[in-house]
């Protein structure tokens, strides 16, 4: 019986206190509403300040990764160039990668901390992800495949024999390229199709994110993509062309999917298939142990030249193929996604 006397008690002493009324941002000092346009903007911190943000926690978690690999190791990660004798090695892909997955994490952290973001607003979280990884792989394997099969079938490479490893030490080179491409992927996928993508949108639309923003971040972080691959050794303009659709593409099945994650396993299998599968370039980088010896023969317009499989023109319609088959696969019966 007494619950609604205090009830009201309780009213009657809030209508007494004071109420305490937040300044308007003319009442607020000029250096302050100076930062305030500076560093933040109708989505919350700047597009600019993200990244700044991002590569502070890339480059100090990426730092300590590597003290404590060298720690552990004795010595210092060096990827060889495509012009080094012994080429590149599963141990040293995945001892470099792995700095920059740490360093990614640690990049994704800064910013989802200090602009209280989540994983689900970079594509992250989906209950089906094992699932996605799986299709993804199984289709990159296939598309490198392909691609492979329509350069033997018009004479532009041959494939040789198996290795002289034992079955054993091919397993477990399998495997550590695997770990190894795995880690590429999810760096690369990470850093531009998860966390460039997301805040290239926010810049272009603040809050209001139409289709016409989703595209125009997809099209510009995928150019970034691409242009990243000019600093790769052996690379060639359809190469870093292929990288920057392929990157497009990828966009669109995380529009298509929800989630990053198809494209994880699509980009792990097509690098693990190029490059210990078959034994051929990739991006300018030769395997050190491969399972098949695959030779190119003919104009470098065709077989890919120094670049591998990726530079020929060959690869330009398994793209349009690439992105046909992942729109009547996912794109045509998904609902529609409003990031």
């Amino acid at each position: 019986m007494q619950a609604p006397e205090t009830s009201s008690e309780a009213r009657a002493t809030e209508a007494t206190q004071p109420t305490v009324e937040m300044p308007t941002d003319a009442e607020l000092p000029f250096e302050t509403r100076l930062l305030n346009q500076i560093l933040f903007g109708r989505a919350g911190l700047r597009a600019g300040w993200r990244i700044v943000l991002f590569l502070v926690g890339f480059v100090f978690f990426a730092a300590f990764s590597e003290i404590l690999l060298t720690l552990l190791s004795g010595h210092l990660a060096i990827v060889p160039s495509a012009g080094q004798q012994h080429g590149l090695s599963a141990m040293t892909l995945m001892r470099g990668e792995m700095d920059s997955v740490v360093g990614m994490i640690g990049g994704f952290l800064a910013v989802m901390l200090v602009c209280r973001q989540s994983m689900r607003d970079y594509f992250l979280v989906d209950r089906r992800w094992f699932f996605r990884i799986a299709m993804g792989a199984v289709s990159g394997f296939v598309a490198l495949t392909a691609l492979l099969g329509a350069m033997v079938e018009l004479q532009f490479a041959r494939l040789g024999g198996a290795s002289e490893l034992q079955f054993a030490q091919m397993l477990w080179q399998a495997l550590l390229w695997a770990v190894g491409f795995l880690l590429v992927a999810l760096f690369e996928e990470g850093t531009f199709r998860c966390f460039l993508l997301r805040t290239l949108e926010t810049a272009f639309g603040g809050e209001q994110r139409g289709a016409h923003v989703w595209w125009g971040a997809a099209v510009l972080s995928s150019l970034v993509f691409g242009g990243i691959h000019w600093s790769n050794h052996g690379e060639s303009p359809i190469g870093i062309s292929s990288a920057a659709a392929i990157g497009f593409i990828f966009c669109c099945t995380i529009r298509w999917t929800g989630s990053v994650w198809w494209a994880v396993g699509f980009h792990a299998a097509w690098d693990w298939a190029q490059t210990f599968f078959y034994g051929t370039a990739d991006s300018g980088l030769l395997p050190q142990t491969h399972w098949l010896t695959t030779g190119l023969a003919g104009p470098s317009l065709w077989t890919g030249g120094a670049t591998g499989p990726e530079g020929s023109l060959l690869i330009l319609p398994l793209l349009v193929l690439i992105l046909l088959v992942s729109y009547l696969a996912y794109g045509r019966r998904s609902a529609k996604i409003s990031f």
